[in-house]
């Protein structure tokens, strides 16, 4: 099988995992929101993705999610956020770098979670107080990422780098 066709796999596969990991994993919050556990997912296969498929992966899987919850209004501003999550995370993290620094790189994807949706809540609602009481939500569901990605990463690397070849 050729690389191009084996990376589209990878990427479909992506989606599709994030997707399940954000629709099936729903926990609504205060803000018309919700939480999930799709960032853990974006993690893991941004990590071994191209920064295009971090984007994709991230982006098209978590939207898609978004859609199928009935939570369209986050819809185009989740393709951004989580996209952007993906394609940092996948451009910064190098399979070979040391677990530190992909731990950073991890957090710092997490990152972009929690502002881009800091200030997506604080133009919705209108209101910066409420944006705020939006980021503990977004604080767990970081953590729980970060938790997947740090326990199922070393795995996953290791048995997607020979396929990926």
């Amino acid at each position: 099988m050729n690389r191009k066709l084996k990376e589209l796999t990878v990427y479909g596969l992506g989606m599709a995992v994030v997707f399940c990991g954000t629709y099936f994993f729903i926990f609504p919050n205060q803000l018309g929101g919700y939480m999930n556990l799709g960032d853990g997912f974006i993690l893991l296969f941004a990590t071994i993705a191209s920064p295009l498929g971090g984007f994709l992966i991230g982006g098209v899987g978590s939207c898609i999610a978004d859609v199928a919850a009935g939570y369209g209004q986050y819809m185009l501003f989740t393709l951004v956020i989580k996209g952007l999550e993906g394609a940092f995370v996948s451009y910064f993290v190098k399979k070979r770098q040391s677990k530190g620094y992909q731990m950073i790189i991890y957090a710092l994807g997490l990152l972009i979670m929690i502002s881009g949706y800091f200030l997506v809540d604080w133009y919705l609602q209108q209101s910066f107080a409420i944006a705020i009481t939006g980021l503990p939500t977004n604080l767990i569901q970081s953590l729980f990422g970060f938790i997947i990605v740090a326990i199922l990463g070393p795995v996953v690397l290791k048995h997607t780098s020979r396929f990926l070849q």
